[in-house]
Formats: C-alpha cells, sequence, structure tokens
C-alpha cells in the first residue's frame, strides 16, 4: 500500500512539473522581453542572395554583399518595413539576380496588415502578390514567432532530446511554423515552408545566435537564412532599438491595387510562329505539321494556362508536343508543370536534368497545381550542344550558348527558314532602335559571340523579356558595328 502512495506521489510530481507549450512560450517571452515589446529596428550587414537564379542547378544561389540592412516592425498593427543596400560580390558575375550590380542597389519594401508595396523615390510600387508571404516573415523574427506562437494555439512537438524544445503552429491558418527554444530560453531556429512553382512545399530556416542584451530585449547578433536547402541570407546585426515606433500609413494606391490578372498577346511574326507576350515573360509558339512547340513556360501556371489558351485559339486541333526550357532559373522554370501535365515533353540542358528529376517529385500542398492532381510523370529531351526539332514543315534548332556566365546550361532557339533567334536574359530590347546601355553587357556580347560561332543567320530576335528587334539593335547592344 505504501509502495502504491508513493507511485502515485510519483506521478503527481512527474506530470505537475511537465511543461506545456504555454509554459515554454511564457518562459521564452520573459527571457527574451517579448512581453515589453511592440516594435523593434534591428540593423546590420553582410550578404543576401538571389533564389532561384544559379549558375549551375545545383550551385548555392548568387551571392550579393549587403553593405547596410535595416528592418523595422510593428507586432501590434503586423507591419515591416525592411530597407536594404546591395553592391556587387560574384567578379566576373556568374547567375542570374540582375547582376551585375553597378554602383548600389537600393530596395525598401513595406507590408502592413494585407497590403504590400516597395517604395522608389517617393512612389509607391503595389505588390499584391507578395502581400500573404511578406507578413509571414514578421512571425518569423525572434521575438515575432514567440508572439505568433501564443496567439495560434502552439503544441509542442515530440522530443528529439538534447536541451531545446520544439513548438509548432500555423500562421494565417496555412503556413506551418516551427521553433526551436534552447535551454537559456532563447530561440535558436525557426523553420516553415512556402509555395513555390518549381519546389513545392520550399523549405525556409532561420538561425539565430550570439544573443545580445539591449536593455533587457534579447536579440541575436547573427542571422542565417537557408531556402531551399542554400543559403538566403546572413546577417551580422550591429544595432537593436526596442520600440522605436513604426506608424505605417498605407497609400491609397495600394489599398485599391488587386493581383492582376494574367495578360496574353500574340502576335504573328511569321507563317505559324506567333510571339506570346503580354506580361514581363513571353513564350513563343512554333507550329510544326502535327504538333505545337512552345519555346519557354515561364513564371507559374497561370501564365502557363493563359498561354496554352491563347496558343490553341491559334492553332487549333494541334497538341503542345514540346516545350523548350532555355534554363532552370525559377522565373524561366516555374510554368513547365502546367506543360508536362498536359503532355508536352520538356527540351532542356543535360545539366538540369537530375535537378528537375528531384524537383517534379516534391508536394505541392501548400498551392496545388494540375499536375499534382494528375500525377503525369515528367518526360525530358535533353540537349548538350545542339538538338533538332523538324518536320516536312519546318526546322526549329536549339544550341547552347557556350560562355554564358548567366547560367551553365542556358539554350537559344534558332528558325533558320525565318531567319528568327528566340533568347531569353541575353538581350532584352525594351524598344528597338534605342541607344546601346552606358555599361558594357556581357550578355549581349557573349549572344552575339555565339550567333557568330555557330553562323546562324539572324534578322530578327525574339526575347524572352522586351520586344522584337531586329539583329542590329543587337550589335549596336554589342558595340559592335554591323
Amino acid at each position: 500500500m505504501q509502495g502504491k502512495i508513493v507511485g502515485i506521489f510519483a506521478f503527481l510530481v512527474l506530470t505537475g512539473c511537465s511543461r506545456t507549450a504555454q509554459d515554454v512560450l511564457n518562459d521564452t517571452a520573459a527571457s527574451m522581453g517579448a512581453g515589453q515589446l511592440q516594435t523593434i529596428r534591428y540593423s546590420g550587414n553582410g550578404f543576401s542572395f538571389a533564389i532561384g537564379q544559379s549558375f549551375h542547378p545545383q550551385e548555392p544561389w548568387p551571392k550579393f554583399n549587403t553593405t547596410s540592412y535595416t528592418r523595422t516592425l510593428n507586432y501590434e498593427t503586423a507591419s515591416l518595413r525592411e530597407e536594404t543596400v546591395q553592391t556587387q560580390f560574384e567578379i566576373p558575375p556568374r547567375g542570374g539576380g540582375r547582376q551585375p550590380i553597378v554602383g548600389e542597389r537600393r530596395q525598401v519594401s513595406m507590408v502592413s496588415g494585407n497590403y504590400a508595396w516597395s517604395v522608389a523615390g517617393e512612389e509607391a510600387v503595389p505588390a499584391p502578390g507578395v502581400a500573404e508571404e511578406r507578413g509571414l516573415e514578421i512571425w518569423l523574427t525572434p521575438h515575432g514567432v514567440i508572439k505568433a506562437a501564443l496567439q495560434n494555439n502552439a503544441v509542442l512537438e515530440p522530443s528529439s532530446g538534447g536541451n531545446t524544445t520544439v513548438v509548432s503552429f500555423q500562421v494565417g491558418g496555412k503556413f506551418p511554423v516551427k521553433a526551436t527554444i534552447n535551454a537559456q530560453n532563447l530561440v535558436e531556429k525557426v523553420e516553415t515552408k512556402i509555395a513555390n512553382p518549381v519546389l513545392g512545399d520550399m523549405a525556409v530556416e532561420i538561425s539565430y545566435s550570439d544573443y545580445q542584451d539591449h536593455q533587457g530585449v534579447k536579440f541575436p547578433a547573427r542571422i542565417v537564412q537557408r531556402t531551399g536547402e542554400h543559403p538566403s541570407l546572413e546577417i551580422t546585426v550591429s544595432s537593436v532599438e526596442a520600440n522605436p515606433g513604426l506608424e505605417v500609413e498605407i497609400p491609397e494606391n495600394v489599398r485599391t491595387a488587386r493581383i492582376a490578372p494574367v495578360r496574353v498577346e500574340s502576335q504573328e511574326i511569321a507563317n505559324g510562329v506567333w510571339f506570346v507576350a503580354g506580361g514581363s515573360h513571353h513564350s513563343v509558339a512554333v507550329e510544326f505539321q502535327d504538333h505545337v512547340v512552345i519555346v519557354e513556360g515561364p513564371q507559374n501556371e497561370e501564365r502557363s494556362e493563359a498561354v496554352i489558351a491563347e496558343v490553341k485559339n491559334r492553332i487549333p486541333g494541334k497538341p503542345i508536343r514540346y516545350v523548350v526550357n532555355t534554363h532552370h532559373h525559377f522565373d524561366h522554370s516555374g510554368g513547365l508543370r502546367t506543360y508536362v501535365a498536359e503532355g508536352a515533353t520538356i527540351v532542356t540542358h543535360e545539366i538540369n536534368q537530375p535537378f528537375y528529376d528531384q524537383t517534379f517529385r516534391a508536394t505541392h500542398t501548400l498551392r496545388s497545381d494540375k499536375l499534382s492532381q494528375s500525377l503525369v510523370p515528367p518526360k525530358f529531351q535533353t540537349v548538350a550542344d545542339k538538338h533538332v526539332l523538324s518536320d516536312s514543315t519546318r526546322t526549329l534548332e536549339i544550341h547552347l550558348m557556350q560562355g554564358s556566365g548567366h547560367n551553365g546550361g542556358i539554350l537559344m532557339a534558332y528558325l533558320p527558314t525565318e531567319r528568327l533567334l528566340i533568347e531569353a536574359d541575353a538581350f532584352s530590347p525594351n524598344q528597338p532602335g534605342l541607344p546601346p546601355p552606358a555599361e558594357v553587357d556581357l550578355l549581349a556580347i557573349n549572344l552575339l559571340e555565339n550567333i557568330e560561332r555557330l553562323g546562324l543567320r539572324v534578322d530578327r530576335i525574339l526575347p524572352i523579356h522586351g520586344q522584337v528587334a531586329p539583329m542590329a539593335d543587337l550589335r549596336r547592344a554589342a558595340r559592335k558595328s554591323s
């Protein structure tokens, strides 16, 4: 009997001492000074990276110096102002991300509640499409994650041993968030997932270390973020100000802005060759005897669906058999999954297939798409230096652009009969006949060198960005007379 009583007492002591998620979060909030914090400003410098813009699909994202990095947050109004200054790191430029930076690149990004925008000079530029994910960033900060966890019924994750505790919850009823808290009741790591057209449920992991006390508010001196398994931000924090105040007035044009519907405008450049534009990224539809080839499936499913509908209207009764992918950068490959669901074979450089074999298996639960529902397996036709698609009516040559600093497997497409060249990111003319840029355009020079190396007879260029332009404009951009 005595042993039974002792056992019951021991059980009560153990259960009474076990910590709930609420206990852990309250202790952490007290340790970090989160309860007294309505706003915070922190600054530093380090490095930032261009997500989805690597030179090779297996390499890290391109790196930039971030000479100034300042964030001001208001947790009460769910507002964030981020100001950054970047300079060129990769010399020579390697990969995408709008390289090279000449001088400095200054950016100001804002979010308040459901509204997001950037600031260019004195002008507010609405960005409704990124409001949800930009708002999420508030709740991934060291104090923000504790506040969000307390408000969203966080639960304890099963212990994996060690001296850390993990709590999990959802932000906005959508984004899964985990916070790892160490034995000192400090946030050590925050993890979430966001939807990405290429990587699916893309992992984001932020590590916080080397905490310092700033008048009762503890904040990390080191922030390291990984996105899609590669570094995306590395910041050494140099100053922290508690409760500096952040009053955000949402501009009227931001309040009234809505996500614009996808716009598609097509122009027949030559018989059976359609330049499908209307947005920032274009495609080209090439008609063959019994099928269609699309050059480029950029951005996302919404764009691809609109392009496919337009092509079926312009070229009725012929299936899309191939989609040519110029390179793996996410803005140029984000719409490929829709073409696979349509039954098309992806024509891409051989360095991309291992990457696509992996990414096409990724889950897309945060934003489901047609391929997730149809489960059609992807088919690939890889290219080394050259591949030709042809029948009795048409020839389309696909060539590797050798020596490009933008991407190690970037392809261009050439229609020899029509003397048309289709290319991405090497030459993006906004208006035909304009003078060349003030700075030397290394990508335009490389494009011209490849055209001359291959002996291609080009009259006009169909760029994935910009407007159709005569070959003379490329020569001017490359500083070479015809």
